[in-house]
């Protein structure tokens, strides 16, 4: 006789990229443990492997194309997915840095002590809001001359940050040419994915670095997943005022 299969219940969510409302499940026994291997590596590759593969697997309908929506609403839908299977409330922890009094360090120079009290925070997922996809996503870098660009997706996600502040201006090019539709001018428009890296570097090449800093800003404003909290460290009473902000300060 087979074992009995137990009914998930199903829930929706409204994502800034899709037009229609989208169900999912919540995630089994099986896909928590997925998660779980992947948070032991430490590789954020893996990780978001295995988030993508989560998300794929719990929703209801299979025609959402998860490589090619934004990487902001994979993060809310997958938090809200999270919520849904073990609980929407999260532990974060911060170390209070509040000043206590000054100590003198090894040459005999004063220094600052910082309190140090690691403060449990605890947080309601279901309580952050959406992120909103707002943003202009053409430029214009003369009255004619722009581009058009595209929300870093999970097909061509890395850390957008490091990419940002690093010094590999090769593979700085490489994100931006995977999150560029096209370029325009007065005559016509020039598709990314009909020119090589090569022609699209040598055009980013022949931007003003004022021209150049529009794109990398674009990139600085990009919608993120945000809770301010206030917490007050119970050792030195002193108020906080912090931010949790991207998916790597929710996923626990």
């Amino acid at each position: 006789m087979p074992l009995p299969k137990i009914d998930l219940p199903l829930f929706e969510i409204k994502l800034a990229s899709v037009p229609r409302v989208i169900q999912f499940r919540p995630f089994l026994v099986k896909e928590e443990k997925l998660l779980l291997m992947a948070l032991q590596s430490e590789d954020e590759q893996t990780i978001l492997k295995s988030i993508k593969q989560v998300v794929n697997n719990c929703l209801v309908e299979n025609t959402l194309d998860i490589d090619s929506i934004p990487i902001f609403d994979i993060e809310y839908l997958f938090l809200n997915i999270r919520a849904r299977s073990v609980g929407e409330i999260v532990d974060s922890a911060f170390v209070c840095k509040n000043v206590v009094g000054v100590d003198k360090d090894e040459q005999g120079e004063d220094m600052e002590v910082q309190c140090g009290n690691v403060m449990n925070v605890k947080v309601n997922i279901l309580e952050i809001q959406p992120p909103t996809n707002n943003i202009n996503t053409k430029l214009y870098f003369t009255k004619d001359v722009g581009i058009q660009l595209k929300f870093p997706s999970l097909g061509t996600f890395q850390s957008v940050k490091g990419l940002l502040m690093g010094e590999d201006l090769e593979q700085l090019y490489q994100f931006i040419f995977e999150c560029t539709d096209y370029v325009f001018d007065e005559n016509s428009v020039y598709y990314a994915k009909e020119s090589s890296l090569q022609e699209f570097s040598q055009f980013l090449d022949s931007l003003t670095q004022e021209q150049f800093d529009k794109i990398i800003d674009f990139f600085k404003s990009l919608p993120t997943l945000k809770k301010d909290i206030k917490q007050i460290c119970e050792k030195c009473n002193f108020e906080h005022d912090l931010t949790l902000e991207g998916l790597s300060d929710f996923f626990t």
